[in-house]
């Protein structure tokens, strides 16, 4: 009886309560332009029952009896509505100007955009999302004023080179410092570790006053990556990502065929009377080698995250996992990641807060199995993959001499990356009193890295000298906390001044070390790697180990006032200790001052209805770079043996002379930005000026023979960078149905040397074999320049030849060089400065379509005026038979080709005779289709699945197409790789190719 009076009161209890509740639905739009507006949250005060409106603004929800509705979106005003005995409730809301004003990140705090007087750069998160590539920098590229980067190699996982306003420094570090959720991690971090899908902002810090609260490592810019949290979500949400593409190469380099080489081949050895290597043309294999090693390559992304905010918002959560791999276009290599990520926010009480972010990634690179340049260069189309046995070919068919065999160092090599990575930061705030926020951090960071290395004894080239194999582990741990501590001081004095005041004390340490050993002449390719104690050549094993250290301390302050809301001023000032420099040069101060004014407060500007938003800023400061690595004031003496009794000795020799006045490097800047606002800011203008100049270089000055050193690390450059950058956001149609808006970016740069302690110029690189020196610095030129001699053409006949009487050996047919000195010699005295890698201009135009439920974004960047050092050129057009050909080359000299300014076959017997020359630099401009992505969003009702928010399904297409004439295609490659000094830049020899990506995935919420 009891148990039936029960079931009945409850009986009676629900039922009251269905009669209570109530559906709602409605639609919300946007009080200027009366267009619906998706994903506005409702919820019903005081629970968690909520809802969000779908692509055009429509909602539904059942609430209880005497509710409140509450609706927010970002951007505008929200609103709280009693909810009464109404059904249908249509909702208007108004833009709200001061969430509007969007929030970037700076150093050690956020600040409205209004307000900033520095210059800051902000790429959202939604740009990026599901752009097929392991790493956030590949993606940057074209979206920032004043941020040039360069992909320079198609490897997947493949870093690129970055210059913020250019690069400052000529021997040091040039990349700039990336700061993740407010950790330091250097200039060299991995990005790879990060998921791209968990960002929700990059902001780039460019001028002085935003780079000189990082001191020391603020010089080459600042990038801020900030990753997703809970904060502002209604309840629990959980999304599904998705998506699966294929790679192709963009374009491939034009060659000699088979045929076409061998006839080249047997003229070159005509014209030396010599015997011919390939008497019957119609028996020379024809094997395109790019096309041999290379694939169409997959990739696929998965990710999947939870976020929310507790019922009473003192809790925001943030969690995901993400599982990466994007095969090589070159076969065996590629990349192999997962991700997880958790971030938290609790508000312990009004007076305390603790929160964390934590990444933990793992992932395996396999690394590519030969030298890609070495492809281009020496592999033809007459060598044959496999002989007549079947087995692979060993000998190259026109020198008959060792060389490697590309197909089988594909199947038969090891060689693999494997790191583990834990990135974390915790932080604690207390606010004793109103107003001031005392914040301490700790950020620890724990890399783990290995790389296996197995050449076996059955790759051809070990085989036929019955050499063995060889075998390489190499193992590194880098160890690293920061701590960091500020108090920050915010107060509203009287209605419109506002004053913001930061101090902050931080320390850093970090360690280093690591170990290898090679083993040579392993007796079986059964083990690889795994027991290198099978080496059978003690003489040639190796054995190594290293350490590394630096401590970093800091006191930092930065003071922000609003004066009227109209004048706008900061100072900022950091004062860094660093062990990498002696006693007395341990400390440096770094400050910066700015001043804004807010022109579109002022009567007078209003008043000329012209204006949306007008502002001047200016700023002018000092920011530093460490430039060296530790221990580089210490001499250093290396191993060396010698013989005592005809017996051998371990001993040390000197290495390095010590330096203990080395000296932070220094850069000012000066920077002068002007913000314009138009239609109500549907059209926005930026335009910054810039002028930066780096003192103190360091640089290897030359030391007379007798000191017992070659060089010695000093601080005696200068070095000057200034330019312009435009940033243009364009809202160019928005009604109900269709909207579409435009971002463009095009930044000029012109640096120059202005000082190399005395000298006028030093040489760097040489990037072509017995070329000669093809890059220099040179006073008053940029940074830096492509030196070589003039190339004339074809000598047209012996008159011709006899007529300018230059010494050496000279054919009819064969390449001419310009005498500049008239000394009738060709030598390096010849070399002019041919080029530079500096762009005229770089750009990014971006534009966005919106049609009622399908989204289309379109981006290209590129830049125009820089050149290109092509190296491949000295022996692709003018080298002998055993390296690979350029197609034009069939319009080489011949007697029934007289005209022709490509050398004749046979007239180039050494490549000492080929200085580098102004054929070898090409025009670097291009265009590039960067992504382009196109979207169509499903709401849950209009599929009928309930608890789905919505489904997004995209198609994605990145890096589809490069306009350029350069000859390898691809000019963004880099033939020394990413190297992060200023004096190997704009060189190429045929990288790894760039992939055009085409991928097509879905995302779900719910």
């Amino acid at each position: 009886m009891e148990r039936k009076t029960i079931l009945l009161l409850a009986l009676c209890l629900l039922t009251g309560y269905a009669f209570a509740q109530r559906t709602v639905t409605g639609v919300v739009t946007d009080g200027e332009s009366g267009t619906g507006l998706p994903g506005v949250n409702l919820i019903e005060k005081g629970t968690t029952n909520g809802a969000s409106t779908d692509i055009d603004g429509n909602y539904s929800i059942t609430v209880g009896e005497n509710a409140i509705l509450q609706f927010s979106y970002i951007g505008f005003q929200p609103q709280e509505i009693e909810v009464n005995n109404q059904t249908t409730i249509n909702v208007t809301l108004l833009t709200d100007s001061e969430t509007l004003d969007e929030v970037v990140v700076i150093g050690y705090g956020t600040q409205r955009k209004s307000d900033l007087t520095g210059s800051v750069s902000q790429v959202g998160g939604e740009d990026l999302q599901n752009l097929p590539a392991a790493r956030v920098d590949n993606m940057l590229q074209g979206r920032a004023a004043g941020v040039q980067v360069s992909q320079i190699s198609g490897e997947p996982g493949a870093a690129t080179t970055i210059r913020i306003r250019g690069g400052n420094s000529i021997q040091g570090n040039n990349e700039p410092l990336w700061v993740i959720d407010g950790v330091i991690v250097g200039t060299d971090y991995n990005l790879s570790n990060l998921n791209t899908n968990d960002i929700e902002s990059i902001d780039i810090l460019k001028d002085a006053v935003a780079v000189s609260i990082y001191g020391t490592r603020g010089a080459n810019g600042v990038i801020l990556v900030t990753t997703k949290s809970g904060a502002g979500a209604q309840g629990t949400n959980v999304s599904f990502n998705l998506y699966r593409g294929q790679q192709s190469i963009v374009t491939q380099v034009d060659f000699l065929d088979g045929q076409e080489h061998a006839a080249y081949a047997n003229e070159d050895a005509e014209f030396r009377q010599s015997a011919v290597p390939f008497p019957n043309l119609n028996e020379v294999p024809d094997i395109d080698w790019i096309d041999q090693v290379t694939q169409s390559a997959p990739v696929l992304n998965v990710d999947a995250s939870v976020s929310g905010t507790s019922q009473n918002g003192r809790v925001n959560y943030y969690i995901s996992g993400n599982y990466f791999n994007q095969d090589g276009l070159v076969r065996a290599s590629g990349i192999e990641k997962y991700v997880f990520r958790a971030n938290m926010d609790i508000k312990l009480s009004d007076l305390f807060k603790v929160g964390f972010r934590a990444n933990l990634s793992s992932l395996r690179q396999e690394n590519p199995k030969f030298n890609i340049d070495g492809l281009y260069l020496s592999t033809t189309p007459t060598r044959a993959i496999y002989d007549a046995d079947g087995n692979f070919t060993a000998l190259d068919p026109i020198t008959d001499g060792i060389s490697s065999n590309y197909e089988a160092d594909i199947q038969l090599r090891q060689n693999h990356d494997q790191v583990t990575n834990l990135l974390g930061n915790a932080y604690l705030e207390f606010t004793p009193v109103q107003n001031l926020i005392f914040r301490t951090t700790i950020s620890p960071e724990i890399n783990n890295f290995k790389q296996n290395v197995f050449n076996p004894g059955a790759l051809p080239n070990n085989l036929i000298i019955q050499n063995g194999g060889n075998a390489t582990v190499n193992n590194s741990l880098r160890k690293g906390w920061i701590n960091e501590n500020t108090l920050t001081y915010n107060l509203d004095v009287g209605q419109n001044d506002r004053l913001t005041v930061l101090a902050g004390f931080t320390l850093q340490k970090t360690q280093f070390e690591s170990s290898f050993a090679r083993s040579q002449g392993l007796s079986n390719d059964v083990t690889g790697f795994n027991n290198l104690a099978f080496g059978s050549d003690p003489t040639r094993n190796e054995v190594g180990s290293s350490y590394n250290s630096f401590q970093l301390l800091s006191y930092l302050g930065r003071i922000n006032y609003s004066l009227n809301d109209r004048f706008l001023f900061t100072l900022v000032g950091r004062l860094d200790g660093s062990s990498r420099f002696a006693p007395g040069n341990k400390y440096a101060f770094f400050p910066s001052g700015a001043f804004a004014w807010r022109m579109i407060e002022e009567d007078f500007i209003q008043n000329m209805n012209l204006f949306s938003n007008l502002k001047f800023r200016a700023s002018f400061g000092l920011s530093g770079s460490q430039a060296i690595p530790s221990y580089r004031t210490l001499a250093v003496l290396n191993a060396a043996n010698t013989t005592f009794g005809n017996v051998e000795k371990p001993g040390v020799v000197l290495g390095r002379p010590e330096n203990p006045e080395l000296k932070w490097e220094t850069t000012r800047q000066l920077d002068l930005g002007l913000e314009m606002g138009f239609l109500d800011n549907r059209l926005a203008v930026e335009i910054d000026y810039y002028q930066k100049t780096t003192e103190d270089l360091l640089l290897n000055a030359q030391l007379p023979r007798q000191t017992g050193f070659v060089s010695k690390l000093q601080n005696i450059g200068k070095i000057e960078n200034k330019g312009m950058e435009l940033l243009i956001n364009s809202a160019n149609v928005r009604n109900n149905d269709f909207s579409w808006s435009t971002t463009l970016t095009i930044s000029g740069n012109r640096n120059k040397v202005v000082d190399l302690g005395g000298v006028d110029f030093i040489n760097l690189v040489t990037p072509a074999q017995q070329g000669g020196v093809g890059g220099r610095l040179i006073v008053g030129e940029s940074v830096p320049v492509f030196t070589g001699v003039n190339y004339l053409g074809t000598w047209k006949s012996q008159e011709e030849i006899d007529q300018v009487g230059l010494g050496g050996n000279h054919d009819v047919g064969g390449p001419r060089f310009e005498d500049t000195n008239g000394d009738g010699q060709i030598t390096e005295e010849d070399f002019i400065v041919l080029g530079s890698p500096q762009p005229d201009f770089y750009f990014g135009i971006g534009n966005t379509f919106n049609f009622k439920n399908f989204e289309l974004d379109i981006f290209f960047q590129g830049t125009q005026g820089n050149e290109v050092f092509n190296s491949l050129t000295q022996t692709a057009l003018f080298g002998r038979p055993e390296t690979t050909k350029y197609k034009e080359t069939l319009d080489r000299w011949t007697p029934e080709n007289p005209t022709s300014d490509i050398p004749r076959a046979g007239t180039v017997a050494s490549l000492s005779e080929v200085y580098n020359n102004s054929a070898m630099i090409e025009d670097g401009s291009h265009i590039r289709l960067k992504s382009l992505r196109l979207g169509y969003t499903f709401s849950g009702d209009q599929l009928g699945l309930r608890g789905v928010k919505g489904i997004n399904v995209y198609i994605t297409g990145s890096n589809l197409f490069v306009i350029s004439d350069f000859r390898l295609k691809d000019p963004e490659t880099s033939q020394f790789g990413r190297n992060s000094d200023n004096l190997s830049f704009g060189f190429s020899r045929g990288q790894y190719p760039s992939s055009r990506i085409i991928s097509v995935g879905a995302r779900v919420d719910f």
